[in-house]
């Protein structure tokens, strides 16, 4: 076992977390926690997988995962950068081209609307204090005069000034809970045996296959009682897809690999072998949320 599986184990035992209760919280496979607790990174999927598994791990037991991946950078696998190569797509439509107007001509309309009632607001001002001019404007020696208005300056002196009151501070706002990771699709080779190739797709719920053609390939498609659900002949620009979600197992067989691309829930499925003609077996293996 390797210090980072030991550091996840015990973390995880402090939390009080079983295996199964901690696969129902990350929704990632028993089998796959008990690897990374090993430090047998080899019985995972993928470099990319291991790592996602492992951040998903460390937030679910309470560790940082980024100073988790620094401090123990040496036993994590380094995923290498692969650049897969699409086959061309056909009748793909041109992206439209949307005129975008400047933030000055948005905000031109809101600009003249506030400015036109700034300048009425500023004439009623200007008409108002004039007139409190002239209606008001009496002399001090008029008041002296006036018995029955009080020109003490001591007047305002004597009024008792009541303190202000500080507001009540507004209540925190109680913070929103964290969503939960969402489970990361496993698409991992099994074995080969000569034209045939088997699958495992796990970690997931969904199971869709859908096939595009950039040229002439013939195609068979079976289920798991060995119904046939497909066999003709596809041509460029062709399309084909079905939803295996209700079902365990799906046999392909592909007449020619080279006009053909296979995707498994929109993943690229990359053919193991260089024989032009080949057998694709996938098994499923639904995630099963309690």
């Amino acid at each position: 076992m390797s210090e980072l599986g030991i550091r996840l184990k015990t973390a995880r035992e402090e939390k009080g977390y079983s295996l199964d209760e901690l696969q129902k919280i990350t929704k990632i496979q028993k089998r796959y926690l008990a690897a990374i607790e090993d430090g047998d990174f080899s019985r995972l999927p993928g470099d990319f997988y291991a790592r996602a598994f492992v951040k998903s791990y460390a937030e679910a037991v309470g560790i940082h995962p980024d100073l988790l991946f620094e401090e123990h950078s040496d036993e994590l696998p380094q995923p290498k950068r692969e650049t897969a190569t699409l086959p061309p797509r056909v009748n793909r439509s041109k992206p439209k081209v949307v005129k975008k107007k400047s933030k000055f001509a948005s905000l031109l309309p809101t600009i003249i609307v506030v400015l036109f009632i700034l300048f009425i607001g500023i004439g009623l001002w200007f008409y108002y204090q004039g007139n409190n001019d002239e209606s008001g404007a009496v002399s001090r020696e008029e008041q002296q005069n006036d018995p029955s208005v009080d020109i003490s300056d001591t007047a305002i002196d004597d009024e008792e000034v009541e303190p202000e009151l500080e507001p009540e501070p507004e209540p925190e706002p109680e913070p929103e809970p964290e969503p939960e990771p969402e489970p990361v699709q496993v698409l991992e080779l099994d074995r080969t045996e000569g034209s045939r190739s088997y699958f495992i797709l796990s970690n997931t719920n969904t199971f869709n296959i859908r096939m595009e053609f950039s040229g002439d390939s013939w195609v068979e498609v079976y289920d798991a009682d060995n119904s046939r659900l497909a066999f003709q002949m596809f041509n460029d620009g062709n399309e084909w897809q079905y939803d295996f979600s209700e079902e365990s197992l799906a046999h392909i067989k592909i007449g020619n690999i080279a006009t053909t691309s296979l995707f498994i829930n929109d993943e690229l499925l990359e053919f193991p072998l260089d024989t032009t003609t080949q057998q694709i077996f996938i098994q499923y293996e639904p995630l099963v949320n309690e």
